[in-house]
This record gives C-alpha cells, sequence and structure tokens, in this order.
C-alpha cells in the first residue's frame, strides 16, 4: 500500500529512528512504508534527508539506473532493520547482536570513505564529497545521527509506541517522560476508540494498524 509522507508521519526525533519507523508493526505484521525506490525517495524529501535539488537528482538517477536505484533501497532497509535492533537494544537494556553492529560499521566505514573536510559560515564541519552518489546520501546521513545517537543514547527516553499495529519509537523529550503514544491523534485517538467499542460492544476487533 502507497503511503502518501506527511511531516506529522516524522515523530522519532532523530533520523536513524525515523528509518526505524519506515515499517508499522514491527515484531507482529510488519508493513513496509518504502517498498519502492519512489515511496523512499518521497520518505527521504520528507524527513529532510535531500534538499529539494537532491530530490530532484535522485529521481533522475533512479529513473537512469533502476537497478542501482533498487540496489541502494535494499542496502538502506539492511541498515533499517539493524538499527531497530540495535535501538531496541538499548531500550530494553540488552547487549546488541554483533550481526547488527557489523551492518552499522559496514555504513560507518562508507561515511569515513565519503566525507571530507569543508569550511562554511565561519566553521569547520564534514560534507559529503560531491562525487558522492546522491541515492546514497539518505543512508549516510541517518549513518552520521545514528551514530551519535547510539553512542550517547538518552536510554531512559526511547519508547515505543503501544499502538495497534504501530511499534514506531521515538524519544520521549516530555519533562516528566510522560509521553505515550507516536501521535496522540493517531494512535491515542484510535486506542480511546478502540477501548470505547471494547466496553460498548463485547468481543469488539482490537486490530486496526496505523494507517
Amino acid at each position: 500500500m502507497y503511503h502518501r509522507w506527511i511531516s506529522r508521519d516524522i515523530i522519532g526525533g532523530n533520523s536513524a529512528l525515523d528509518l526505524v519507523n519506515t515499517v508499522s508493526g514491527w515484531g507482529d505484521d510488519p508493513e513496509d512504508w518504502i517498498p519502492d525506490v519512489g515511496s523512499f525517495l518521497a520518505w527521504a524529501a520528507r524527513s529532510k534527508l535531500l534538499n529539494t535539488h537532491e530530490s530532484s537528482e535522485a529521481a533522475r538517477q533512479a529513473t537512469a539506473s533502476p537497478a542501482a536505484a533498487d540496489r541502494v533501497l535494499a542496502s538502506l532497509k539492511e541498515l533499517r532493520f539493524s538499527l531497530w535492533h540495535l535501538v531496541d537494544a538499548l531500550e530494553h537494556g540488552k547487549p546488541p547482536k554483533p550481526a547488527h553492529l557489523s551492518v552499522l560499521n559496514d555504513w560507518a566505514r562508507r561515511l569515513a570513505l565519503s566525507q571530507h573536510l569543508a569550511f562554511r559560515r565561519h566553521k569547520m564541519h564534514f560534507a559529503l564529497h560531491p562525487e558522492v552518489s546522491v541515492l546514497d546520501t539518505p543512508g549516510l546521513r541517518v549513518t552520521a545521527t545514528a551514530l551519535t545517537f547510539l553512542m550517547d543514547p538518552p536510554a531512559t527516553r526511547i519508547k515505543t509506541c503501544p499502538g495497534g499495529g504501530c511499534g514506531w519509537k521515538f524519544i520521549d523529550k516530555s519533562k516528566n517522560q510522560s509521553r505515550r503514544w507516536c501521535d496522540m491523534a493517531v494512535c491515542g485517538n484510535l486506542e480511546k476508540a478502540r477501548h470505547y467499542r471494547s466496553r460498548k460492544v463485547p468481543g469488539a476487533r482490537n486490530g486496526d494498524r496505523r494507517v
């Protein structure tokens, strides 16, 4: 099912979590929200991992070389799978599996080889080499934020939305760490409606998923 990405879908608080959240229903009945290159590029633009010019160039490259674009998407999904397991391990205080660390380490090496030191606005910063394919840019930018996040994670603030068929992860930035839902207007209200139906209609189904 094609999903039209909107700003309120980007709720993770970090692009690594936003990538993880391109799947709903992790561990239950997962649904991939970036099943093809077009939806992946739409998500990357909405997540601000690609600017307008980069999005246009990425679309052009994907059209010119569909096989290469498919390989990029497959690699990104491998990163997504490993990030979910790494974040979940941190959230629950468990050691991560070496295989998932290995995937992120591979991306970290790619990132290191893709960067150079640049000077802009009176500051030194790392930027991607101009010759890096714009199709690879979202994954590299996710990797950069993932490394910072995972090495110094607000572990007690990582939460998983309990909404039926959701399972999205986010950083709870509320002062008293009381945030429960990915979006109160989505999963929160759906849960209220389910609770209401279950009280009014014995045996009512509780299986609606995040849409």
